[in-house]
């Protein structure tokens, strides 16, 4: 028998019932013990929204890791979240579930990874110059992989209702039409800033919010965003009193 020194204390019984005795009950508790470590790769290796369906792949794919696993070489976890990066192609499939080209499909893929990344070193969603700076894609890219993928298009609107009294952003960034005025005012922000003009404006493809839902993106009181949002109108309104004609 392969020695047990290296299977985790927490996973021993189950996995030596289930050695054992492999069925679909035994299949089941090693399973719900290893949860924890199911979520974990979902995370790391298909993002923050999961599907069922990707969940009982991850779940599949763990199944065929215990038949493969030799508790004498490795840890337990170590083994699953190496067996379990296949997530990473599987959630790539599974997001373009209408035909987009391949390297769209690779982009958002990265881009989602990438957003992931970047949200839990911040502890905060990444602005898109973060975001650009990480992937090395362009704002414009970025831009042009949200609209392409499938759903409701990113930058759409709030819905109806969202940006009413006590649920919009208010004050709300209001850009002129110039956008190369809007592109200069947004360069010279704050990152937080920057993710509260994308959803104020719907830059790059980012979807309209109300205040409440970008306080949430950047862990602030909605009533920051609000002040925040004043202070990005000030300087947006700032191109007429500044008799800036070349903008």
């Amino acid at each position: 028998m392969p020695d047990m020194q290296l299977l985790e204390p927490e996973f021993k019984e189950h996995f030596d019932t289930w050695k054992a005795t492999p069925n679909p009950q035994t299949t089941g508790n090693l399973l719900k013990v290893v949860d924890p470590v199911i979520d974990s790769a979902l995370k790391t290796y298909a993002g923050r929204a999961t599907s069922p369906t990707l969940r009982s792949k991850a779940k599949l794919l763990a199944v065929d890791a215990f038949q493969r696993y030799d508790p004498s070489r490795a840890k337990l976890r170590t083994h699953l979240m190496s067996h379990l990066q296949g997530l990473r192609r599987a959630s790539a499939q599974e997001s373009q579930i209408i035909s987009i080209p391949e390297r769209v499909g690779l982009d958002l893929h990265r881009l989602r990874m990438s957003e992931n990344e970047l949200r839990d070193k911040l502890g905060r969603d990444p602005s898109d110059m973060e975001l650009a700076d990480h992937t090395s894609l362009s704002r414009k890219r970025i831009e042009y992989i949200r609209k392409a993928q499938p759903g409701l298009a990113e930058g759409a609107l709030a819905p109806e209702g969202e940006a009413d009294e006590g649920q919009g952003i208010g004050p709300g960034v209001v850009g002129p039409e110039n956008n190369t005025w809007v592109n200069f005012i947004y360069h010279d922000l704050s990152p937080v800033d920057q993710v509260i003009m994308e959803h104020t404006l719907g830059l790059h493809g980012k979807p309209v919010l109300p205040k409440q839902h970008i306080a949430a993106k950047l862990r602030l009181s909605p009533g920051a965003i609000s002040q925040r949002a004043a202070k990005i109108q000030e300087k947006l309104d700032r191109k007429d009193e500044l008799g800036v004609t070349f903008f």
